[in-house]
Formats: structure tokens, C-alpha cells, sequence
């Protein structure tokens, strides 16, 4: 580099500049269950034990006998077969000619990325298990009351709730041009800070970025067969996140020392299984 012609000292920056990433959507408890995540214990699958659905029963007059029925149940299988994997090679000749700590900075981008994956194939699993609604004109300001009405009561109607909706950026925007003053954010939780979350018509809302820019997100389903879901037509995703079941077998962050090469490998691996107990439980909003 020169100043006015003469030659000047340059200096590295010891800090890495950040690389942006989708934002953080799942939360156990939140926007999604974890309740089983106890029985995945060194197992590759969980078989959920669901009672047979019964009808409410008819009045009697006082004085009556008992009708017997019989005990039924049916199994809702969630294989854990979806891992995210990510392994870089760290030489020690670059190491040691960067200013800045190469190999945690490259473990960091790499649970980065796993997390992200991780994301898409809920995202996935929600879309292909769901049931897509029928209406596909465009949300906007003046109509997206109607539209997220319309989606609570096809859930409303299945003994489900309506509790998280997943918005693009279009539709998120349009709900906080609707609802102004309406709109209740939440800006105190941690895990979402990353996010832009409220509630509005009795619903989490969250902004979901990755449903305007992912065209191809993918996962294994409860059956074994890789999915694929284009992810940037769809406006919103309403759901009862007590029926989204996620089960974590493994998670894994390591620097190891390679075998092959003087270096370390950054290597991280989640081992996750995805399964919506039933379709009615999330309704799918796409456009034209």
C-alpha cells in the first residue's frame, strides 16, 4: 500500500468479520417438542404409543350400567436418520500465518452451518407432513388477517391449536403493517434474539427468512426416504408445536488432531429425527 506514493506497513486484524446465517427458529418448548428426546437413548428410533381416538360420550340416567369398550392404540414411528456433518481441514502452516484463533473460528462457521441444515429439515418435515391449504393468492396488509384466520380454522377444526406461525419476510411484514400497535414483541428471550418474534391474534409469530431464499430443504422422513421441499413459495407455516416432534441421538463439536496431515480437522455432527404426529396439525400457506 502506498500513501502519496510511498510505501506503508500493512496489518492483519486480529478479528474475523461475521458471515450471516438464517435466523433461529426452533426452540424445544416454544416451536417445537422434545418431549421424547429421553427415549432416543442409544436407540435409531422412537415408536410414540398414541391412544385410539374415542367420541365424547352420550348422557345416561342415574342408576345405569357401565358399557365395557376395549383398550386400542397405535404407534407414530420417528426414525432418527437425518445427520448434519461438517469436517474442515485446519493446516498448521495457515494456523500459525493468520492473526486470529483459524481453528475456532472455523468450528464455530461449522455448527453454524449444521444448526442451519438442522433448521431446513424441520422446515422440510413440517411442509411434506403438513396439508397445504387450497387458497394461493398473495398475501398482503389488507388481506392477511383474513388469510391467517382462514388457516387457525382448518387447525381449530382438527382439536388442534394454532399456536406458532413461521412467516416469510413478505408475510411478517405485512402482518406488522396490519396489526400496528396490536403487535406484542418479545425482546427478553434469549434464544431468539437472533430472530424477530411476537404475538399477534393469539399466536407466536416468527420471522423465518429462510422461507423466501431455501428452494431445496431436505430430510429423511419417519419411512426413510429423502424429501425435498421448495420452501420459497410458501407465505407461512401455522402449526400446534405440541404435535412437531424433534429428537436429538447425538451432538457432536470437536477439534481432532488428523492422522494424514500436519493439521486438526474441525468436525461437527447432529443426529436428529423429525416427525409430525398428524397432517392436520399444520396447515401450509403457499402463493401462486
Amino acid at each position: 500500500m502506498e500513501y502519496g506514493g510511498y510505501n506503508v506497513s500493512e496489518k492483519y486484524s486480529s478479528l474475523v468479520a461475521p458471515n450471516f446465517y438464517f435466523d433461529s427458529i426452533f426452540q424445544p418448548g416454544l416451536s417445537y417438542s422434545d418431549q421424547f428426546q429421553g427415549d432416543a437413548e442409544n436407540a435409531g428410533a422412537v415408536q410414540i404409543f398414541r391412544l385410539a381416538a374415542k367420541a365424547a360420550k352420550d348422557p345416561k340416567t342415574p342408576a345405569s350400567d357401565f358399557t365395557h369398550g376395549t383398550a386400542d392404540n397405535d404407534l407414530i414411528p420417528l426414525l432418527i436418520n437425518n445427520a448434519q456433518q461438517e469436517s474442515t481441514k485446519i493446516y498448521n502452516v495457515q494456523a500459525q500465518a493468520v492473526p486470529y484463533d483459524m481453528a475456532d473460528a472455523h468450528l464455530s462457521q461449522s455448527v453454524q452451518v449444521c444448526r442451519e441444515g438442522w433448521q431446513m429439515s424441520g422446515l422440510a418435515c413440517l411442509v411434506h407432513e403438513g396439508t397445504a391449504l387450497s387458497d394461493t393468492a398473495a398475501i398482503t396488509a389488507s388481506n392477511i388477517k383474513n388469510k391467517i384466520i382462514a388457516g387457525r380454522k382448518a387447525i381449530r377444526k382438527q382439536k388442534a391449536s394454532a399456536n406458532v406461525v413461521l412467516a416469510s419476510v413478505d408475510t411478517y411484514s405485512a402482518m406488522l403493517e396490519e396489526a400496528g400497535d396490536k403487535f406484542t414483541p418479545i425482546a427478553n428471550d434469549a434464544m431468539f434474539q437472533t430472530g424477530q418474534v411476537g404475538r399477534y391474534l393469539g399466536m407466536l409469530w416468527i420471522e423465518c427468512n429462510m422461507l423466501d431464499l431455501t428452494t431445496a430443504a431436505k430430510y429423511y422422513d419417519y419411512a426413510g426416504t429423502l424429501q425435498e421441499e421448495d420452501l420459497s413459495k410458501i407465505e407461512y407455516i401455522m402449526y400446534d408445536w405440541r404435535g412437531f416432534h424433534i429428537v436429538d441421538l447425538l451432538t457432536m463439536a470437536r477439534l481432532k488432531d488428523s492422522e494424514n496431515f500436519n493439521g486438526s480437522l474441525a468436525q461437527v455432527e447432529i443426529v436428529s429425527g423429525y416427525r409430525l404426529g398428524d397432517k392436520n396439525y399444520a396447515v401450509i400457506k403457499k402463493k401462486a
